[in-house]
């Protein structure tokens, strides 16, 4: 199908003539925003840091293991209490059980390496190291996918990224901007100000390193104008992807005791179809884009609830663009 956007499947096909999916993991790592001194996280942050849906071993669904992957279970410990050998071993775990659900979903398919709680360069260069080797040494993989803040993207770490190029097709940082604008960052609690995501992008491209930036679209002080000002940020930084997400209240957040309140709103179906084509048409058409919205399990999302799964919304969107006639990068 085509789409008035840069789609992602699309890309991947055109890239490595089949389909790649990610397995996602926990690599044990934690957040420099979630110090007492940073107020424990984000304000929509929880204490999963964003695992992927099937590493939640409570909450995914999965009702038969063997007793190998009990076992294991048993072991698992907190991030912060794990060491390497523990953290290692939960990295094999978590990349069987990945590889079983791609299996079973969309078989004969490649898979890339995705490490994507928390912030997955936030550690010493050696550990990060021996958790990425490791993960890499389990298979063949398309590419390597790390997840982290800009503040966490210092030379030792994208001159260790950097490596992985002769072993991979792609090395891919996912860096989380979220806004362009300063105020909205400060009221997230996010501890970064935009230079810091533009010197970040910055080092990493200069090292061939690509880029996929997160935003997050419906912030109750952001109306168009701020929204243009995250595109203008897109733009200046040129990533070669991005992810937008709409902003989920989850409960055991700051963001939700706020929602509890009455203090904020969260946009509607329509307002994030509003959002999204305007973020689009005002960000360079060769961006590749990732995602359109959060992924929250449901028995812990608190609002919105009416969305619907991303495939309606995606039609939803697709209509809307072509009963507009526009496309990603129509307005620049």
């Amino acid at each position: 199908m085509q789409y008035p956007w840069r789609d992602y499947k699309s890309y991947l096909e055109d890239r490595y003539g089949e389909r790649v999916y990610r397995i996602g993991l926990d690599g044990g790592f934690s957040c420099p925003n979630r110090s007492a001194q940073r107020t424990g996280g984000c304000i929509y942050c929880d204490a999963k840091g964003s695992s992927a849906i099937y590493q939640r071993e409570n909450e995914s669904g999965y009702t038969r293991k063997s007793k190998f992957i009990a076992d294991i279970d048993a072991q698992l410990l907190s991030p912060a209490q794990k060491n390497l050998e523990q953290r290692l071993a939960s990295v094999t775990h978590q990349i069987e059980r990945g590889k079983r659900f791609i299996d079973e979903r969309y078989p004969h398919s490649a898979k890339s390496i995705y490490f994507q709680a928390f912030t997955s360069t936030y550690d010493a260069p050696d550990t990060l190291r021996a958790l990425y080797d490791h993960a890499l040494s389990t298979g063949i993989y398309k590419e390597l996918i790390i997840s982290t803040r800009p503040d966490c993207i210092d030379e030792a770490v994208v001159e260790l990224l950097s490596t992985y190029q002769s072993k991979v097709d792609a090395v891919w940082v996912e860096l989380g901007l979220q806004s362009g604008n300063d105020a909205t960052l400060a009221w997230i609690g996010r501890g970064h100000l935009v230079r810091d995501y533009l010197a970040a992008c910055h080092r990493l491209k200069m090292a061939g390193v690509k880029v996929s930036a997160h935003v997050i679209l419906g912030f109750p002080q952001e109306a168009d104008a701020e929204i243009l000002t995250t595109a203008h940020t897109i733009c200046e930084s040129h990533p070669e992807a991005i992810k937008i997400h709409n902003l989920q209240v989850v409960a055991g957040t700051r963001l939700y005791d706020l929602y509890r309140q009455g203090k904020v709103r969260v946009a509607s179906f329509s307002d994030h179809i509003h959002n999204t084509i305007l973020l689009l048409r005002h960000i360079p058409s060769d961006i590749v884009i990732q995602r359109f919205l959060s992924e929250t399990p449901a028995h812990r999302l608190a609002a919105p609830r009416d969305f619907g799964d991303k495939n309606s919304f995606i039609i939803a969107l697709s209509k809307e663009m072509q009963r507009l006639q526009v496309t990603q990068g129509d307005a620049l």
